[in-house]
């Protein structure tokens, strides 16, 4: 048997516990900066990586979504006005919630008319039918938006690509 023995100072306790941090935060940034994948194996970004001023034209919203994995009709399904309301019920606080998780805010537009893309999404994970995304454009900038299923009891869910 050995026996090992050590006076462990002040100075070599703040060594091991730096060091200790330090690795901690380097598992961290290297977890975090890992891209999420499609079912193709292709990197998908995440929300802080995609660029949600300067949506101009359709092309512009694909490649929005696409940034996200998702592969959409060559045209939306659906473009609809809506205006923000000045006072959010619960369905609206409960859709804020899913924005501000993506990093975006509707509080800031509330009475302002914004414009609602809705694009059916073909290479939804395990359910290609009666999937769509959602955008909310204002002023040429995503201000929110949601991938979902249209089928009774379905899914919502923001634009990063859950695993699957």
């Amino acid at each position: 048997m050995l026996i090992y023995t050590a006076k462990l100072t002040k100075t070599k306790l703040a060594l091991f516990v730096g060091a200790v941090f330090l690795v901690l935060l380097l598992i961290i940034a290297a977890v975090s900066s890992l891209k999420t994948h499609d079912a193709a194996g292709t990197a998908a970004l995440t929300v802080s990586e995609v660029s949600f001023k300067n949506i101009r034209d359709n092309g512009d919203r694909i490649a929005f979504l696409n940034a996200f994995g998702w592969e959409v009709g060559a045209d939306p399904v659906a473009i609809e006005e809506v205006v923000i309301p000045e006072e959010f019920d619960g369905v609206y606080a409960q859709y804020n919630e899913l924005q501000r998780y993506q990093g975006l805010d509707l509080e800031k537009y509330r009475g302002k008319t914004a414009k609602r893309y809705t694009y059916e999404v073909t290479n939804y994970p395990g359910n290609e039918d009666n999937v769509v995304a959602n955008l909310l454009i204002y002023k040429n900038r995503v201000i929110g938006g949601d991938v979902c299923s249209t089928e009774y009891r379905g899914f919502m869910h923001g634009f990063e690509r859950t695993a699957g």
